[in-house]
This record gives structure tokens, sequence and C-alpha cells, in this order.
């Protein structure tokens, strides 16, 4: 096996993984339940796979952190049922390349619930290298479903998705090789060392491509107006102040969605766009409070509240609940006020999901922020 340099190895990590190993998953259904729009994956295996082509099994590794969240009370089948929640942290470190993290997580009542969040883990550590990530760089089609609700034959991929296109240069419309992989695409022996596809470095889908984009089966056209376009913009902006695991976050809960232009509805994105606002001034409010709590203090709060590391919070509700618990502390009471705060705040939780004692509010449907404007001031000394 030839060593590949830096720039050969991010390269081929970023080709796509061959056709036969693309696999469809159906999202979204139109009225009917006759088309249903799907996004393409690959098994973990493929990015496993890949990685041993290129650095042999010896040359990385993967490692998990599972952490429980318990008493937790979402809807189900229209009925709400008391379950947990599984997270998972999967580290994955290469050699020459360093360690990059992801997380996954999924109900505990759901099948295979922890294969599945590890699964997310690995594979959104993975494509901090790039393996994969070109997943995010695809609209996903609308196509004709069965009966149980699974695609009668899966798309075409476009072009610049086969490994051999993408090594000659192919990519989306709109969007230019990096340095990495021109390399890779000009380095013959590089190309020939990847049998399994890599993933491309996310970038923004071509105009023709969002204004042409399918439609639900219905009357509706995916053309956006200049106001969505614009909202696309300032939402995308956000995703590197708030980090790209909360950014997905606020996509999947309020657009069903992994990138903005795929939202059609600019109410929808109008909503998304003010959710990420809230989170920024959210981060911002905990800066101004870690400088004046102790390290210890930090992680008790954080095992108390079974919440990540700062830099892992995921989703809305947990940074409200260690926003509140960090200024507890600051303020004086206890960290485990926190948990009583968002349980009477109207914006600490989200649709279908409450934490454990919370009233049967819903919660987030007539919220025009996570976190209020008036609330988000530095806390004072």
């Amino acid at each position: 096996m030839k060593k590949l340099n830096q720039e050969e190895l991010l390269a081929e990590l970023e080709v796509p993984f061959p056709v036969d190993q693309v696999l469809w998953r159906v999202t979204n259904t139109a009225n009917n339940r006759t088309r249903g729009q799907v996004v393409a994956y690959a098994d973990p295996r493929a990015y496993t796979d890949r990685l041993n082509a290129l650095v042999s099994p010896q040359g990385w590794t993967r490692n998990y952190e599972t952490v429980t969240m318990n008493n937790i009370t979402r809807t189900k089948r229209n009925a709400e049922i008391v379950t947990g929640k599984i997270l998972v942290t999967c580290k994955v470190t290469i050699d020459g390349l360093g360690t990059h993290a992801g997380t996954g997580e999924e109900w505990a009542d759901e099948d295979n619930a922890m294969t599945s969040a590890e699964a997310q883990a690995f594979k959104r550590a993975c494509s901090c290298f790039g393996l994969g990530r070109y997943f995010y760089d695809f609209d996903a089609p609308w196509v004709d479903i069965d009966d149980k609700g699974r695609p009668k034959k899966a798309p075409s991929v476009a072009p610049w998705m086969v490994p051999d296109n993408w090594r000659k240069g192919q990519r989306p419309s709109g969007k230019a090789p990096t340095g990495a992989q021109q390399t890779g695409a000009l380095s013959g022996t590089a190309a020939s060392t990847a049998r399994n596809g890599n993933s491309a470095p996310p970038s923004a889908t071509s105009n023709k491509s969002r204004q042409n984009g399918s439609s639900n089966g219905n009357s509706k056209t995916g053309e956006q107006s200049q106001s969505g376009s614009e909202l696309d913009q300032r939402i995308a902006a956000l995703e590197e102040t708030v980090g790209i695991k909360l950014y997905r976050w606020v996509l999947r809960e309020y657009g069903h969605a992994n990138q903005p232009h795929l939202v059609r509805d600019v109410q929808q994105k109008k909503k998304i766009l003010d959710v990420l606002e809230s989170a920024t001034c959210g981060l911002r409010r905990m800066e101004a409070v870690l400088d004046r709590i102790p390290e210890q203090q930090v992680s008790a709060l954080l095992a108390k509240l079974q919440a990540p590391p700062l830099n892992e919070i995921a989703d809305m509700p947990t940074l409200v609940l260690v926003v509140q618990g960090l200024e507890s502390i600051v303020n004086g009471s206890h960290p485990s006020a926190a948990w009583s705060r968002l349980s009477s705040h109207p914006h600490g939780r989200h649709a279908g999901i409450r934490v454990s004692p919370v009233p049967s509010s819903r919660g987030f449907e007539n919220e025009d922020k996570c976190i209020d404007r008036t609330e988000l001031q530095p806390v004072r000394n």
C-alpha cells in the first residue's frame, strides 16, 4: 500500500462512494402518500472500508462515549410516552490528520437505538475529514413510493457523484475543487489507491438546482423568491457561529432538511433564522459567565443535567438548560434550579419532547424564539 501524503489523503477521503454503495431513505412524503423525498447515504461499513483502504486498519481508530437521558416524554403514534434518549459521541483519529468528533442520538424505545446512534456519530465524525460530506451537497429528490413508504426505484445520482468523474474534476454546479481536491484529481497514484467512495466538503448547490428543485408531486414548484434566497444566505452564515451540530439540529427540527435551500416555505426559513439567532445570543450569554465559574462546577452542572460537553451541545433545549444552569451558579442559585426554570420557560421545550416534570404543553408551537431576546443580556456581576 502506497502511503499518501496529507493532501492526497484528504483528496481521496472526499471522493464519493461507488454508486452501488449509495443507499436511499425517505424523509418526507406527499399528502397522497404516493410520493416521497429521499436522501442519499452510505452504510457505516462503506466508511470503514474506505479508511482501511487508504490508511490500513492500523492507521485509524474510533472511540465511543455513551450517555443516556431518562424520563423524557415524547409523542409517538399520536400518543405520549415516557422514554429516554441515547446520546453517543464518536471520536475518529486518522494518523497524520488528527482527531474529530461527531454526535449521534436516538430514542431509546426505537429498534436498534444504540446501533443507529453510534452509526450517526461515526459518520458525522468522518465527515469532518471530508468522508461522506458530499451527501450534504445533494438535493433530495421526490420519487414514487410503495405502500410501505419505500422508493419504487432508486434515483439516479448526479454525474459528479460518480468517483471517476469526481477525480476528473466534476463538482456540483457552482462549486470548484479545493486545492486538496485538485491534487487528488491530478494524482493517479492516489486515485488508484481508494476502492470505496469518499465524500466532498459542504457547499451551496447551484442556483439552477435550487430553482428547478423537484416538487412533492402536487402543484408547488421548487422556485424560490428573492427573499427566500436572502434568507438562505443569512441562515448559512450562522453555521460556523453556532457550530455544525446545533445548526443541523435547527434545520432538521424546523425545516426537515439538511440545507436551508431545501426548505421551500419562506416562513419556515424565517423560523430557522430566528432560532439560529437566538442560539447565537445564547452562546454569547454562556461565554459571558464561563470565566466566572470554576471548571469543576461546570463539569458538575453538566453531569447533574446529563448534558454533553459545552462544545458538543447539539440542540436548543439543552442549550437553554445549560445557559440557565450556568447563570444560576453565577447568581448564587443551586444548579438544579435550571430544571424548574426550563420547565416554566415557554421556549425551553420543542414540539413533542419535554423533560420531566414539565407540564403537558407541547411547547415551541407559538414561540418566536427559543431563548427570548429580552433574556439574552450579559449577566451582571
